[in-house]
């Protein structure tokens, strides 16, 4: 993703990223684990806040960036297009997950969580970001995401 041509004038910290990768990926594994459904509302909910509002305004990445700063972690900024569209691509996918536990339809939902905490542990342990790619698919062959 570090390759492609600037897609928007907003950047964001990739470290930061990684690390909230990590916790939503935690907290599917603990929604696929444990008793606790719940949580899918949590994971639902961070990945609004960072679309809607911002990543600056994201409780976990406000959290996050205080760990980062405390470990004098400089910040890897990268272009915010591929990332918007991947938690865009996360927020569809953790809405669907909501539905069919709400519908009481566990199977799949826990299977649809497995898959994207597979996608997020693949961001936050490896830094490779499944949603970034296939924006940068989409954007080649000539259709607007921004």
């Amino acid at each position: 993703m570090k390759n492609t041509c600037p897609i928007v004038n907003e950047r964001v910290d990739e470290n930061l990223i990684r690390l909230n990768s990590g916790i939503i990926f935690t907290t599917l594994l603990l929604f696929i684990l444990t008793p606790a459904k719940w949580l899918i509302i949590f994971v639902a909910l961070d990945f609004a806040v960072r679309l809607f509002l911002g990543v600056e305004k994201s409780p976990v990445c406000i959290a996050l960036r205080y760990v980062l700063n405390a470990f004098s972690i400089e910040p890897c900024m990268i272009n915010a297009g591929p990332k918007r569209f991947a938690a865009k691509l996360g927020f569809g996918f953790s809405l669907l997950i909501t539905v069919l536990f709400i519908f009481n339809i566990s199977p799949a939902a826990e299977i649809a969580g497995a898959v994207l905490a597979l996608l997020t542990g693949i961001e936050a342990f490896f830094g490779y970001c499944v949603g970034c790619k296939i924006y940068g698919i989409l954007t080649s062959i000539g259709i607007k995401l921004n």
